[in-house]
């Protein structure tokens, strides 16, 4: 017996629907969610979905939204400080302060 392939189902913007494994992939938003969006290609992505992604969004937006995240992997910004030209520094994930830890109430 053997296992026959299974076609990937892709959104519309052609990024295989398995980036978004906790939503429904129709409900996605490519301008509302851009953030959501291109941390998921970005993280998860291949560098198909990469160039899909480049050429429906323009590096300058990219950029412009990736720097702005809390959250990135920091294999993505370093990746995207070659690709884009960039510093850590400029990446809010990398400055920001985090939280202070919330005190424990007993």
């Amino acid at each position: 017996m053997h296992a026959t392939a299974i076609p990937e189902t892709v959104t519309p913007l052609g990024l295989p629907r398995v980036l978004f494994w906790d939503t429904n992939p129709d409900n996605v938003d490519l301008e509302k969610h851009a953030g959501t969006v291109m941390a998921r290609v970005m993280e998860y992505g291949r560098m198909e979905d990469w160039r899909q992604m480049r050429a429906y969004y323009g590096d300058e937006r990219i950029v412009s939204v990736v720097t702005k995240l809390r959250d990135l992997h920091p294999q993505v910004v370093s990746l995207c400080c070659a690709v884009f030209d960039l510093t850590k520094e400029d990446f809010r994930c990398c400055t920001a302060k985090p939280f202070p830890p919330a005190p424990w109430i007993y």
